[in-house]
């Protein structure tokens, strides 16, 4: 991919959620609290239970200190 085809891509994808955010802003400005925030909430819990899913799966902090990738 060419360093052109990089930045249409990044001002695409920019663009994109730009737009997206100002969606949800005219959203939240023209739904009451309680329906918007329900779906937050919602998000909120998705993410924090799946942070959990992976959990144990998480390296020991000293294995991390002795990765090869670490040298310099």
């Amino acid at each position: 991919m060419s360093d052109s085809d990089r930045e249409t891509k990044h001002a695409r994808n920019r663009a994109a959620r730009l737009r997206q955010i100002r969606e949800w802003a005219a959203y939240v400005e023209s739904h009451p609290d309680e329906d918007w925030g329900e779906q937050v909430n919602a998000l909120v819990d998705a993410q924090l239970q799946s942070a959990r899913c992976f959990e144990d799966e998480r390296p020991e902090p000293e294995t991390l200190r002795e990765s090869p990738l670490l040298d310099e």
